[in-house]
Order: C-alpha cells, then structure tokens, then sequence
C-alpha cells in the first residue's frame, strides 16, 4: 500500500520536477543524434531527420529513422562491399493507428576512420547522402536536386537545390514538441 502511495505522489511530482528542465531545453538548439555504436565494421543511428533551415515547404513528416551501416556484405544488395540499411517508420492515420515502415540500402562511397559518406541516387528528382562524422559521432545528410531532372509536370523544379539535414536525438524532439516547442 505505502509503494503504491509513494508512486503516485512521485507521479504528480515528476512533471513538475522536470518541467523547467523541459523549458530550458526547448530554448536550446535541439539536441543531435549521437552514433548509437561505431565499429570498425558497423555504425549504428537513430533519431528523426530536421531540415537545417524548416520552412513550410520542406518541413518533414514526423518520422524515426535507424541506420545500420556495414563495411562487408553489401555487393548483392547495392553493388559495393559496404552499405547502409536505412528503416524509417511514421504515423499515417492517428485515429485507426495505420504505421508505415519502409527501407531504403544506401550504397557506401566512403569508410574512413574520420566518416562514412553513403548515397542513393534512385530517386527521379534527388541524390541523397548521408554523411556519418565518427569523430563527433553525429549524422547529418544532404539532398541535391538533380539538374537534369524534370518529374512529372516539371515536378523536381519545385525542390530547393540543396537541403541539409541533421539527425534529432528522439527524446529530444519528443520532449520539445510535449513542451511546445
């Protein structure tokens, strides 16, 4: 009976202990995702990926993000030794619960002791690359929008140039948007 007390009245307590911890950390730059494990064979990420400059048009969905890179394997699957395994899962419909995941194999250009740069240039419109500083242990990724590329209706012409992004730490984003950010 006292543990069931005491767990509720620190229940009640809790948010407000850490409500000025919240605030103050909204008023800071989000925090980075850090690097989960690094190997000399594997690099482990996750986090949501947030445009360097958020407008309306480039405001992404929310969505979580792991990537799971490794230097031997990856000939079969993206045709260079090393690669990168990209799973992404968001909300689609928040009333009936419908979740998305989707997968995407980026192929390793480089794996230094400094970085890991991977790219996909599948898509119509954009080469993506995801760069991994081993160093700072953080993850950051740049769209180019491709200069031939017109899509449907001149669709890719609508797309900046270049976008960066970084890779949130999820408790942080999380934190920041249940506190209002």
């Amino acid at each position: 009976m006292y543990r069931r007390i005491l767990f509720r009245l620190l229940l009640c307590l809790w948010p407000v202990s850490t409500l000025g911890q919240t605030q103050s950390a909204t008023q800071e730059k989000p925090k980075l995702a850090e690097l989960l494990s690094v190997n000399k064979d594997s690099v482990h990420a996750k986090g949501l990926w947030r445009p360097d400059n958020p407008t309306k048009k480039n405001e992404p969905m929310e969505a979580v993000t792991e990537l799971s890179c490794f230097r031997h394997g990856g000939n079969g699957l993206v045709g260079t030794e090393a690669f990168c395994l990209q799973v992404t899962a968001m909300v689609l419909d928040k009333v009936v619960g419908t979740l998305d995941v989707s997968t995407e194999w980026l192929k390793v250009i480089e794996w230094s002791q400094t970085q890991i740069i991977a790219t996909n240039d599948s898509s119509i419109c954009l080469t993506s690359q995801t760069i991994f500083d081993l160093k700072r242990k953080t993850v950051i990724a740049l769209d180019v929008r491709k200069p031939e590329a017109q899509g449907l209706g001149g669709a890719c012409n609508l797309i900046p140039d270049r976008q960066t992004y970084f890779l949130q730490d999820v408790v942080d984003y999380y934190a920041r948007k249940f506190a209002g950010s």
